[in-house]
């Protein structure tokens, strides 16, 4: 099909086939396209916010299929750690195996009219790294973004160990973005409350059940970090183990940072299912892109449960891989009850919007965090 005439069979409701032709252009390279999706499909570095096609997520004619005949675009948000990379690539760095990975991503999108958002990933570096870096590495993202995909096809297969490097300086322009998202503000307070609570003695389902009124009577209710709560405290939870690194570090700066992660990552997936309910009924659809398999799971946990309303039994049964039966009915009811209040009463976000009111909860949650002492060796 390379530099051909691709066609589809299309099987309707009547069974008939419909035969669709879709021309490609001289040297499209389809056939590496195939090899590209595997290696993509098997690293599991993506999570849609939509139903994939029948072919397989990753298959490129089903990308082929919906941007030629049903006029659907694709939109990929990458983690920081992809977005990084990826202006690594562009700068010039040598292949490792994490960076041909990113390579493929970058050459399977552009050949596939997959459109890159890196939106949150640079917010996310000014805030750690500083806004004079991250305004240098979005430049170079872009470089990077228009450069040649046949050199980053060739990257991520291996035929070179480098991007030739861009005839084009990289304009670096002067974004504020180190000023932390309000979005991020609210996840880093209730990430801090789920730091707080698992720092505590009390059981797991008190735990939850707590953050849940918490929500409701303190703050604000944050769906999708309910949802990952959820995830994070039940009691059989292989994801939970990547979301609050350090949180019993002897160094409590270091357990603070891992809270300012887990922040991130509540922001990122928190807008990845935003960005999916908003476009609803439309054309425009969503990727996430991560390496983390732990972020996967819980950004798949999200979609399905958080992603065009939440439904009690849905809910029951995702929940329940996790907690004990009767410990999940109690979970779920709790949270559709609170969201439903939320949504049909003037209190939904009243008090988050008082002066004061956020930085007042950063600093008492970070003073939790701080101060905590280990039981069981009476020191940090």
């Amino acid at each position: 099909m390379n530099g051909g005439l691709g066609q589809d069979q299309l099987g309707g409701d009547d069974d008939e086939q419909i035969e669709r032709a879709i021309y490609l252009p001289p040297g499209f390279p389809y056939l590496e396209l195939l090899t590209l999706a595997q290696v993509l499909e098997v690293a599991e570095v993506f999570t849609p916010g939509y139903g994939p096609p029948s072919a397989g997520l990753c298959h490129p004619m089903g990308f082929l299929y919906e941007h030629h005949f049903e006029r659907r675009s694709t939109i990929l948000l990458p983690d920081r750690n992809v977005a990084s990379r990826f202006a690594q690539i562009a700068k010039g760095a040598q292949a490792t195996d994490d960076l041909r990975q990113v390579a493929a991503i970058k050459a399977f999108c552009h050949f596939l009219d997959i459109l890159v958002e890196p939106s949150i990933a640079f917010y996310e570096l000014a805030q750690k790294q500083g806004n004079a870096v991250a305004n240098e590495e979005l430049a170079w993202f872009r470089i990077g973004d228009n450069g040649d995909a046949f050199d980053w096809f060739d990257y991520a297969i291996g035929e070179i160990d480098r991007i030739p490097p861009s005839t084009a300086l990289p304009r670096i322009g002067s974004q504020e973005l180190a000023f932390p998202l309000r979005r991020w503000r609210r996840n880093y307070i209730v990430a801090l409350k789920i730091a707080e609570l698992e720092l505590s003695s009390i059981p797991n389902l008190q735990r939850m059940l707590t953050l849940l009124e918490w929500m409701h009577n303190d703050f604000i209710v944050a769906g999708p970090a309910a949802m990952l709560a959820c995830i994070y405290f039940a009691p059989n939870s292989p994801p939970r183990k990547g979301l609050l690194k350090q949180l019993r570090s002897p160094d409590r700066q270091r357990a603070l940072d891992g809270v300012r992660n887990a922040a991130w990552d509540i922001t990122h997936l928190s807008d990845f299912i935003k960005k999916v309910n908003e476009a609803e009924g439309g054309s425009t659809r969503y990727l996430f892109a991560s390496a983390d398999k732990a972020l996967h799971r819980m950004a798949k946990f999200l979609f399905e449960f958080s992603a065009n309303g939440i439904r009690i039994e849905r809910l029951i049964a995702g929940l329940a891989v996790w907690w004990p039966p009767n410990e999940a009915e109690r979970i779920a009811a709790c949270i559709v009850r609170l969201l439903d209040e939320a949504s049909n009463s003037a209190r939904a976000i009243h008090t988050a919007q008082r002066a004061g009111f956020i930085d007042h909860m950063i600093a008492r949650g970070e003073e939790a965090i701080l101060t905590w002492r280990n039981p069981l060796k009476g020191r940090p």
